[in-house]
C-alpha cells in the first residue's frame, strides 16, 4: 500500500508541475497567439520551441543539483523554493484583485513590446509580417525561457522526489495550453487571474510548507 507521505509526494508533483507550466506557460501561449501575425508563424514557432528546449535543459540541470544534497536538504530547498512561487502566485493575487490591476493590460503591453523590438531594426518600412530568423524569433525567445525558467524551478524542486508524475503534470498542462489556444486566446486572457493566483499560491503555501517541516523534521530528528 501506498504509504500516506508518498501519496502526498505524488499529488504534489502533478499539482505543482501542473499549476507552474500553466501559469508560465499561459503568458507565452497568450503572446505567441497575439504576435503570430505580426511577427510570423516561424518566427513564433521557433522561439518558443528553442526557449522551452532551454528551459527543459535547465530543469533537468536543476534537477540534478538539487539530488546532490541528503533527503533532508533536498526537503528544505524544495519547500523554499516552492514557499517563495506561493508568496509572488499570492502577490499577484493581491495586485489583481485588490490593486485592480488588469492581467488584459500587463499582455497587451507585452505584446506590443514583443513587437516592436522586432520591427524597430525595419525603420520606417515595416513589414506586414516579419521575415523568418533566428534572430527575429529572439523577442520570443526571451519570453519563452523566463517565463520557462520561472516554471523549471518549481519543476526541478518537485521533479527531485518524483520525476513521473512531475513530467506527467508538465505535460497534461502543455496540452491543455494548446488546446485552449487553438480553439481562442480570449479564454485564456477572460480567465481571472487573480484566481488562478490565489489558486496556486494556496497549492504552492500547502505543499512548501510541508516539504520545509519534513525536512526540518529529518534534519533535527530524523538523524539525517
Amino acid at each position: 500500500m501506498v504509504s500516506l507521505t508518498s501519496s502526498v509526494i505524488i499529488v504534489g508533483a502533478f499539482l505543482l508541475a501542473f499549476k507552474a507550466v500553466f501559469l508560465e506557460g499561459s503568458e507565452v501561449a497568450i503572446l505567441s497567439v497575439a504576435t503570430v501575425k505580426q511577427l510570423g508563424k516561424n518566427n513564433v514557432l521557433f522561439g518558443v520551441l528553442s526557449g522551452a528546449a532551454a528551459s527543459v535543459a535547465i530543469f533537468f540541470g536543476i534537477r540534478q543539483i538539487f539530488l546532490l544534497f541528503p533527503e533532508a536538504y533536498i526537503d528544505i530547498m524544495t519547500g523554499c523554493v516552492i514557499l517563495y512561487f506561493s508568496y509572488r502566485f499570492l502577490r499577484g493575487f493581491k495586485r489583481y484583485y485588490f490593486g485592480k490591476r488588469s492581467f488584459r493590460v500587463k499582455m497587451e503591453k507585452m505584446e506590443s513590446e514583443v513587437v516592436e523590438k522586432d520591427l524597430q531594426r525595419y525603420g520606417a518600412e515595416k513589414p506586414p509580417v516579419v521575415p523568418f530568423s533566428p534572430f527575429n524569433a529572439l523577442p520570443v525567445f526571451v519570453i519563452t525561457l523566463t517565463e520557462g525558467f520561472e516554471a523549471s524551478l518549481v519543476l526541478s524542486a518537485s521533479g527531485a522526489f518524483n520525476l513521473e508524475w512531475t513530467l506527467i503534470g508538465a505535460g497534461v498542462s502543455i496540452m491543455l495550453l494548446v488546446v485552449i489556444s487553438a480553439i481562442s486566446y480570449d479564454y485564456l486572457i477572460r480567465f481571472p487571474r487573480w484566481g488562478l493566483d490565489l489558486l496556486a499560491g494556496c497549492i504552492l503555501l500547502t505543499f512548501g510548507s510541508f516539504f520545509l517541516a519534513s525536512g526540518l523534521y529529518m534534519l533535527f530528528f530524523g538523524g539525517s
